[in-house]
């Protein structure tokens, strides 16, 4: 879909029709958290997927916080904004190919 905004207004229409969403994640720690803080405002989220060897292996190498889980449950996040940021030095690491763009 279009962003978190647009995801938003997809679960609002499914509410609408009690449809439930699914959130998932496939495209690293950042999008994964912001898919979390959807899921915990959609009030017909039924789950927030996740794909375990990512959560529990490289995540950590790129962000300072990845969402606890706690019996099976997705905690919400306690810092400002989305709850994370990229680690420090990520840009100059090794295997970093740094790709700059004028896109918004």
């Amino acid at each position: 879909c279009g962003g978190l905004t647009e995801a938003k207004k997809i679960s609002t229409l499914g509410e609408t029709y009690h449809l439930p969403v699914a959130p998932h994640d496939c495209t690293g720690p950042v999008a994964f958290m912001a898919a979390v803080h959807l899921s915990l405002n959609a009030t017909n989220a039924l789950i927030q997927e996740s794909v375990r060897a990512f959560y529990d292996g490289w995540y950590k190498e790129l962000v300072t916080v990845v969402p606890k889980v706690h019996d099976g449950w997705i905690l919400p996040p306690s810092g400002p904004g989305l709850g994370t940021e990229l680690l420090p030095g990520l840009d100059s690491r090794p295997d970093a190919t740094p790709i700059l763009t004028d896109r918004l």
